[in-house]
């Protein structure tokens, strides 16, 4: 038996409604389309479903990765070990009153549409961001005009044991682009927001629609913003500053719209995102002084 328990993992995961697969190529999951095979890739129809899991992976020691939209994601080429659990399955929208509660494997453009539809407003500070609610949470994701959890009320979540619980935001500690869950795995999030016209929604969510479009290559291969920005300071700015949009390895560049994206034109790996991801840290602390962090999330390096 291997050290992740791979055989009683196997049998445990027999009992799961829902798709239950083995060597899945995590590629077409992400945005950046590139990286290995997950072990096991595992699709619960419901939230009972996936907190069993979460708890057979914690009986068996076998590792477990959350996918989302894998808009902020880089496998590395070998694949990751364990299972992955991807939870698109648990996408209901549920309105109460000014209350709005979405499924983890909700898209926020689909949760963004029914909000403007039912005249609800907040959440369109979140235009633009291709994730998933969990993932958003996860990451307490966001836009210079606000972040996940300015709306957030509650979250259902599976706790590392496999318990599902129902949590406030002051039970986490979220701060920028990290919501400070402590390993908990949301399943739903609710969001209180305010009466307000569809129209005067749309406009806003329009507004910052465009200026995303104009200012970021939207369109393409990417994994958004890799790294974060430094206090008082612009990752992209500084990229820019230090000539990084010529830098390239492979099939991997930076962006020439925005030099905090890194696109990958085709055939690129991830050993090619990482080697670009070193040769830009490396510019920018030579001529900046500045050390800059990842924003993006790595699995299996």
């Amino acid at each position: 038996m291997s050290s992740d328990g791979t055989p009683a993992l196997a049998t445990a995961l027999q009992g799961i409604r829902g798709a239950v697969r083995q060597d899945v190529a995590l590629a077409p999951f992400t945005h950046l389309r590139i990286g290995g095979n997950a072990d096991w890739f595992v699709e619960p129809y419901a939230e009972e479903d996936a907190a069993r899991v979460v708890a057979i992976c914690h009986e068996l020691g076998a590792p477990i990765h959350i996918l989302g939209g894998g808009s902020n994601l880089v496998v590395a080429d070998s694949g990751v070990r364990g299972v992955v659990l991807y939870l698109g399955n648990l996408n209901r929208i549920v309105r109460d009153g000014s209350r709005v509660t979405a499924g983890a494997g909700c898209t926020l453009p689909s949760l963004l549409r029914t909000t403007k539809d039912a005249g609800l407003a907040g959440l369109e500070r979140l235009t633009g961001i291709p994730a998933q609610v969990g993932g958003a949470v996860a990451m307490n994701a966001g836009t210079r005009d606000g972040e996940t959890f300015d709306q957030l009320v509650s979250l259902t979540v599976v706790e590392r044991d496999g318990t599902i619980a129902v949590r406030g935001p002051d039970a986490f500690s979220p701060s920028y682009r990290n919501g400070g869950l402590g390993g908990a795995i949301v399943l739903q999030a609710a969001f209180e927001l305010e009466n307000d016209s569809p129209q005067a929604i749309f406009d806003r969510f329009s507004a910052s629609l465009k200026a995303r479009n104009a200012t970021q290559p939207v369109t393409q291969r990417s994994v958004g913003c890799v790294f974060q920005n430094p206090a008082g300071d612009a990752a992209g700015r500084l990229i820019e500053a230090s000539d990084g949009k010529s830098m390239a390895r492979g099939a991997v560049t930076v962006s020439d719209l925005h030099a905090n994206y890194f696109l990958n034109n085709g055939g690129g790996s991830a050993a090619d995102f990482m080697a670009l991801v070193a040769d830009v840290r490396s510019r920018v602390r030579d001529r900046h002084g500045v050390e800059l962090e990842l924003e993006v999330q790595l699995w299996g390096f």
